[in-house]
């Protein structure tokens, strides 16, 4: 029992140190909006400056600076230089990185937050070494005695010191005036703004203090640290990553306790490890980083939703996709370059060029998972080393390239385990659990000596049919038959990737890049294509991984550790995320490829490689996020379009006025079938507020039935019950099938189909694409198999004729963003058509319309309805739905008031009350705009 007191105290004393990184990364995130990956990367530079100042050098981290001589510094001068440095840092990180990226999309700030934690590993090793170093105790020495264990009295002060700090901390956010200010920036960044609170001067004074703060208890801390080196001083965020999650990024209060319980449950499992006979001797290796992973994956599972709800499903803009284009004389030039570059080279260039090839599986890896769907993983070298553990093991008793199938099929395997918690979370948040599940793999799997054996990992030499493909031979470390095997391995994959670009599988993946909710209300199965996603990436890290292992001819962990990931996402980004020929010039330039053995033969310049790639990471995030290969591709096309002839084009919104007054919109006699949607007793709740209260509702084949009510009324939460967008109870019936037990894609494949009040269009995607891609769902994981190797066929008929129907035909090949509102309102329109629907459910679709379009698209929905195809209607404009529906329902704070025809609801007396008070309905008509009220939580 004694002991595992001990224990508890010294897992208080590491969790007192997790807790200082937590705060920070919450206070950070508070009044910026940015995870800060480097937050323990950036709490080491102090502490080396604290470090020398003990041994009489004042030694800033700039690696060109020499040290100065200045004799004995007093211990609270150190200190305090220390965090001077610390506050500095902060700063310059918040006016050079963090402000300018304000805005931009999570990818762009996971990003530079690893350019910020690689900049920062580098010029600490090139400044203070790679030896481990050991700390030196700052607070009072000795030992005390509690309930018969002596215990140090620095690990208690260092406890007592966090958490009257942290407190004192949270009480100033909490209590102050900028406290205040950095919550409502966190809230409502514009609101702060109309309240003249400055979202420049609360990052400036969040990262300082942030910095200052975590700086002071690491430099407190000592030995409670452990080590001070920089390869693993900058992982210290993980365990703080996962305190800083519990406290849903926002409680300084819940991030200290969960970061000291972290601390301890870490402690007390150290303890069983290595007392109990009982616990597995492979089981202990690298145990304290696998708490962390779980914890971060319960909390954001727990915490996540599978597809966001209103208000969560924040975007922005992300870099354009660059679509290969299928010409197989630039794929043969493009091979003939690699296999030149393979034969005019020999010795360490060749092995370089190897690597570069190699390293673009896993480049493409990136651009299949995170350019082209928006997940962002930080563990596909994990995932190669997976691939290079499964080789050992295989040895002889596998044959190539059998074995290396299986290393990689395996290696998908870890892919889709670590992207399970993607179901639930995106963005800077599965960045989170890719980080974990990354240190995770490397501590507990690839550095396990129980596991991968430091004398028994050799990898046996490919062969095929007899022939002889082992990287050396002879006097050889590169023989060119390995080199061409390789090359044929990342073209074919390049091939493949491509394809997927072209086919239906890369617009549905674009899709929920774009939009999540969107594409689930298309009919797409997100979570099954995440894991399809995530399970083809890693197969193709694995591949990568398998090469690199047959071309070290041993297994070894540094090959596949935490920072090689991180510098392989780089690469990738650098070079273009988002284009197969981007993972090209990833793998031409990525550490140990042929740029780094040229740079490091000829201008010495391999020890600053990481730190030009860390600072070349940042610049490109902030000044060019398209990477290389999308710059280059972006300047060609602006060439091309200039030197191009111009076209004569009918402008769209000319077209859009002659297809409105076209005879085809006339007036189409309707025949009114039989009941296809029947909801009843639909009732949603936020919490303690009932949105919508037991609301039935009939739409019948070919009827247009309008749903009317104030702003608040719980119109567009009645839409989201129906179509599984929100959590509600009550019976949806669709032609006799029970769907309100069924997921939303499920719905919508169904035949219940929606559109929503905002377009939720998707920017990616061209507006043929944006219709051709609802018409494409369904069978994901064969689909991708299929289109890998023969992207799908041409638009069908279905796709045609919504184009066709609501007069698109004219800019089927233009973005959405390009087109004016209403020409956006008939995209979404023909997007729901293109899925044949039974019922189609339009959200506002005349919001934002003037009345010559209104009239239009009114004409258009009638023409519609003629199909056979039931109607629910949602709008402000009460000229459009008085005018063309023939039932109308009316809600008032979640509850049903009225129902009848157009005629019998404009004068019913609980309508006109609960539009105009006593004025009567024609007022409501004749009004400009809807009625404004404040718009509710049920709205």
């Amino acid at each position: 029992m004694s002991e595992i007191l001990l224990f508890l105290v010294l897992g208080l004393g590491v969790g007192a140190v997790y807790a200082a990184l937590t705060l920070g990364v919450v206070l950070t995130y508070q009044g910026t909006g940015l995870i800060n990956f480097a937050a323990a990367a950036m709490a080491a530079v102090p502490m080396y400056v604290y470090e020398e100042l003990r041994q009489g050098r004042l030694t800033l981290p700039v690696p060109w600076l020499p040290s100065f001589d200045v004799g004995h510094t007093p211990n609270w001068l150190a200190v305090a230089t220390a965090v001077a440095v610390a506050g500095l840092l902060g700063a310059m990180t918040e006016l050079a990185v963090s402000r300018p990226l304000r805005k931009a999309p999570p990818l762009a700030k996971v990003v530079a937050a690893v350019g910020i934690l690689l900049t920062l590993q580098a010029v600490v090793g090139l400044k203070y070494g790679t030896v481990p170093l050991l700390r030196s105790v700052v607070l009072p020495q000795g030992v005390v005695e509690l309930a018969g264990v002596n215990v140090a009295k620095d690990r208690l002060w260092l406890v007592g010191i966090t958490v009257v700090l942290s407190v004192a901390l949270a009480l100033w956010f909490r209590k102050s005036r900028m406290g205040l200010a950095i919550q409502a920036s966190a809230e409502n960044e514009r609101a702060a703004g109309f309240a003249r609170l400055s979202p420049t001067s609360t990052g400036l004074v969040t990262w300082t203090l942030s910095s200052m703060f975590t700086a002071l208890v690491l430099v407190l801390a000592g030995p409670a640290t452990g080590t001070l080196s920089p390869s693993t001083m900058p992982l210290l965020v993980v365990p703080a990553l996962a305190g800083a999650l519990v406290a849903r990024l926002s409680s300084l209060t819940v991030g200290l306790l969960g970061a000291l319980a972290l601390g301890v449950v870490q402690s007390v499992l150290q303890y069983f490890s290595q007392t109990r006979d009982w616990w597995p001797e492979w089981a202990k290796q690298g145990l304290t980083n696998v708490v962390p992973f779980l914890v971060i994956v319960v909390a954001l599972f727990v915490l996540g939703r599978a597809i966001p709800t209103r208000g969560d499903d924040v975007r922005s803009s992300l870099p354009a996709v660059l679509v290969p284009r299928n010409r197989p004389h630039m794929v043969a030039a493009w091979s003939a370059v690699g296999l030149a570059a393979l034969a005019l080279t020999s010795g360490t260039y060749r092995f370089g060029v190897i690597t570069s090839l190699a390293v673009s599986l896993i480049a493409l890896s990136l651009v299949l998972l995170t350019g082209l769907l928006g997940q962002i993983s930080l563990a596909q070298a994990a995932f190669a080393g997976v691939a290079g553990i499964v080789l050992s093991k295989l040895g002889d008793s596998v044959p190539f390239p059998l074995s290396l199938f299986i290393a990689a099929s395996l290696a998908s395997v870890a892919g889709v385990l670590v992207g399970i918690p993607a179901l639930r979370i995106r963005g800077a948040q599965l960045a989170v659990v890719t980080l974990a599940a990354a240190l995770t793999l490397q501590d507990f799997v690839l550095a396990n000596p129980k596991l991968v054996s430091a004398t028994a990992n050799l990898i046996p030499d490919p062969a095929l049919f007899g022939w002889n493909l082992s990287v050396r031979g002879g006097q050889e470390i590169a023989r060119l038959p390995f080199g061409v095997m390789v090359l044929v391995i990342v073209v074919v994959a390049s091939l493949c990737v491509g394809n997927l670009m072209r086919s239906g599988t890369g617009r549905t993946m674009l899709a929920i890049r774009s939009n999540e909710r969107a594409a689930a209300a298309i009919g797409i199965n997100v979570p099954r294509v995440k894991l399809a996603a995530f399970a083809a990436s890693s197969f193709l890290a694995g591949l990568g991984g398998g090469l690199i292992g047959y071309s070290r001819g041993q297994l070894s962990a540094d090959s596949f550790g935490v920072f090689v990931g991180l510098s392989f996402l780089a690469a990738a980004y650098l070079s273009g995320i988002t284009s197969v020929s981007g993972a090209a010039l990833a793998g031409v330039s990525a550490s140990l490829g042929i740029v780094y053995v040229f740079m490091d033969r000829n201008l010495h310049l391999g020890s600053y490689y990481m730190l030009i790639t860390g600072i070349s990471l940042i610049l490109t995030v902030l000044f060019n996020p398209i990477g290389l290969a999308g710059k280059t591709r972006s300047d060609y096309e602006k060439a091309r379009a200039r030197l191009a002839p111009r076209k004569s084009r009918t402008k769209p919104e000319a077209r859009s006025a002659e297809s409105s007054s076209s005879p085809a919109l006339a007036k189409t006699p309707r025949q009114i079938g039989d009941v296809s949607l029947s909801a009843r007793g639909i009732t949603v709740r936020y919490g303690g507020v009932e949105a919508v209260s037991n609301v039935d509702i009939d739409v019948r084949a070919g009827e247009i039935v309008g749903l009317i009510g104030p702003n608040g009324a719980g119109k567009t939460s009645f839409v989201d019950a129906l179509t599984g967008f929100t959590r509600s109870t009550g019976d949806v019936d669709l032609a006799g099938d029970r769907l309100d037990r069924r997921p939303a894609h499920e719905r919508a494949r169904r035949g219940l189909v929606r559109t929503w009040q905002a377009g939720e269009l998707f920017e990616d995607l061209t507006v043929t694409d944006n219709v051709r891609v609802a018409n494409e769902t369904g069978n994901e994981a064969l689909g991708m198999l299929r289109d890998a190797v023969r992207p799908t066929t041409p638009a069908s008929a279905p796709v045609e004729r919504a184009l066709a129907l609501m007069s698109l035909t004219d800019v089927a090949d233009r973005k959405p963003s390009e087109l004016p509102l209403g020409r956006q309102k008939a995209v979404g329109m023909a997007r729901a058509l293109a899925m044949e629907p039974q019922v189609l459910l339009l959200d506002e679709p005349a919001a934002g319309l003037d009345s010559t379009e209104s009239l239009a698209f009114g004409e258009q929905l009638r023409r519609i309805a003629g199909t056979g195809v039931g109607c629910l209607l949602i709008d402000h404009d009460m000229h459009l739905v008085m005018s063309v529906c023939d039932r109308v329902y009316v809600i008032e704070f979640g509850k049903q008031i009225a129902t009848g025809t157009p005629e019998a609801v404009r004068t019913d007396p609980l309508v006109l009350k609960s539009y105009l008070g006593s004025q009567s309905f024609e007022t409501t008509e004749d009004a400009d705009d809807a009625p404004v009220g404040k718009e509710e939580v049920g709205s």
